[in-house]
């Protein structure tokens, strides 16, 4: 049966006055305004009537007069993140749905894609998976999966102690820098643990958070608008967003944050996810609207408005990463003409190895793009009729655009002088807190997302950072909780870093670090073909390690390898499980 599609209009959001300066008295509550977005009811395959949704439980009755515990010496009351006796019900969007596949690999049992390429899911979900669901939802990245039958948040049973809130005598208010995917679900996961004190959120653009990958995809195309990208509320987080706000520094001993115009923000706890900014090139004439990057909405919607000229203009991509390599592809559907310059080769040959960055070398050429590998720009000239480029190799290159997609650099220049090791992104301990001016894990600082550098557990005990949009979720929810559990009951973050890639109707995923593998090995399919599994490993002090697996347009064959990740060859052997 079709359920009825029913659609809303929220008013515009209303944003809370400023902080005052130096006020370390809590901000006044308020109630927060609808999302300003649409929110569309989608289509319902069953219909069934759900019994209403639990109450979240009420706060515990005030302890004794007794000293009150430390919170490191407070065992934590492990509870289930959702009610056992209450299923779920789920929805996908077809229009929005790409069938990327990351449903699939966060809730087997209950997503589905079949041989032929098409997504078969569970409509009434259980209450035991119920908690898979829900991570799909939120790591969908074009928002596609919708959940039906609670209110939001309504099934979620706080975490509490004997003494109350896990944090109460110590956290009254919580700080987010930064208003991406990982800042988001962060504020969401203290909401899930019950913490109900203040959380504000301070990020410099001025929209709430949306979805980065389809920026050089679908949204460049026109497939999707600007509104379609915004993330979907889970809850009403009632939180303090100061958006179009930069945080200019901070007083690690003080508790403080220095915003412009001279204000002071305190804080009690902080969490760091200011993620990346695009590298740009210092030769580039950096005031020319010739010369784009594309990591930001503002970025995509420049870049658009450019594309929108039609077929014939010419578009030089300088780097032959992820984002440059769908970007190429996109445009060439757009009719443009296309050159990728790339410094290194192959392409990709340094996440993939050399022969799986061959297979994209030759879907780029076969869809026409003018791949030039091993080639630098020596010479940049901003003419009335567009871009000229000398090349390292003695060609001149004319162009009307250039997009630089050479990387990226963690956001991290308000943190200087403060002590902290800022290196290459933020030095955490493996539970996310960030490391302090002493070498010590400091107890009310935790970082994550693309700008957190800590050490996998799962590979070794070098930190790293991890830049894809399901670490930002999962490292997000892992750091909120580590700020409420404290650096002495926090667990290790030892993730499998996922992600996955369009490449001409081809569909690249990955599971763990194939930048790690020293050897790739193809164990299922074939080079030739373009489609097959390929699994990469390095030699450790232990044997040979399983780092990743790549497949191409194999999904279901990908989840048999993703348990081995980390693993010794031989240690223990793999047994392949397809989902149900």
């Amino acid at each position: 049966m079709t359920g009825r599609q029913r659609e809303w209009t929220a008013p515009p959001p209303t944003y809370p006055q400023p902080i005052p300066r130096h006020n370390t008295r809590p901000l006044p509550r308020t109630t927060p305004a609808p999302p300003p977005y649409p929110a569309v009811r989608p289509t319902v395959i069953e219909q069934t009537v759900l019994p209403p949704p639990p109450a979240r439980l009420p706060a515990p009755a005030a302890p004794p007069a007794a000293p009150v515990l430390p919170a490191h010496a407070v065992p934590p009351a492990r509870q289930p993140l959702v009610a056992e006796s209450e299923p779920v019900r789920i929805s996908v969007d077809n229009n929005r749905c790409r069938i990327y596949g990351i449903c699939q690999q966060e809730a087997p049992e209950v997503f589905r894609i079949s041989g032929g390429g098409s997504l078969h899911y569970t409509g009434k979900v259980p209450a035991d998976r119920a908690a898979q669901a829900r991570q799909a939802v939120r790591c969908c990245p074009m928002q596609a999966i919708a959940i039906k039958g609670a209110a939001p948040g309504a099934d979620v049973v706080p975490h509490r102690t004997r003494s109350g809130s896990a944090t109460r005598d110590r956290l009254h208010r919580i700080v987010i820098v930064g208003g991406g995917l990982a800042a988001v679900s962060a504020a969401n996961r203290l909401r899930d643990r019950g913490f109900d004190d203040e959380v504000v959120i301070v990020g410099e653009e001025t929209r709430r958070p949306y979805s980065r990958p389809p920026l050089s995809k679908q949204f460049l195309a026109g497939e999707l608008t600007a509104d379609q990208l915004t993330f979907r509320a889970e809850r009403a987080l009632d939180a303090h967003w100061l958006t179009g706000t930069r945080v200019t520094g901070i007083d690690v001993a003080e508790r403080t944050l220095e915003l412009p115009g001279g204000e002071s923000l305190p804080y009690d706890g902080l969490i760091v996810a200011t993620g990346v900014d695009a590298r740009r090139l210092p030769e580039a004439p950096v005031f020319s609207d010739r010369v784009r990057t594309i990591r930001t909405l503002a970025d995509a919607t420049a870049v658009q408005a450019w594309a929108r000229g039609g077929a014939g203009q010419r578009l030089a991509i300088v780097g032959g990463g992820f984002v440059g390599c769908e970007l190429a592809l996109t445009a060439r559907t757009l009719g443009m003409d296309v050159t990728l310059i790339v410094q290194s080769a192959p392409l990709l040959g340094r996440v993939l190895g050399a022969d799986v960055g061959g297979v994209v070398n030759r879907i780029q050429e076969r869809a026409g793009v003018d791949v030039r590998l091993g080639t630098k720009i020596d010479g940049w000239a901003d003419t009335t009729t567009g871009l000229r480029l000398k090349l390292d190799d003695g060609d001149v290159l004319e162009t009307d655009l250039a997009v630089l997609g050479i990387g990226s650099a963690p956001r991290t220049e308000w943190l200087r002088g403060s002590g902290l090791d800022v290196k290459d992104g933020v030095l955490c301990a493996p539970t996310c807190h960030v490391i302090g001016p002493a070498g010590a894990p400091l107890p009310n600082v935790v970082a994550a997302g693309d700008v957190a550098r800590w050490p996998n557990a799962r590979y070794d005990d070098t930190p790293r950072r991890v830049e894809h949009l399901i670490n930002a979720v999962e490292m997000g929810q892992h750091a909120a909780e580590s700020l409420l559990r404290g650096p002495h009951r926090a667990r290790p973050f030892t993730p499998v870093p996922r992600f996955w890639s369009d490449q001409h109707g081809h569909r690249l995923q990955a599971c763990g670090s194939p930048a790690l593998g020293k050897d790739v090995e193809i164990v299922e399919g074939s080079l030739r073909s373009e489609r097959f599994v390929a699994r990469y490993t390095r030699e450790t002090g232990y044997g040979r390690q399983i780092v990743a697996a790549v497949a191409f347009d194999m999904p279901l064959e990908l989840l048999a390898y993703r348990d081995d990740i980390g693993r010794t060859l031989g240690a223990r052997p793999r047994t392949p499980r397809r989902p149900r």
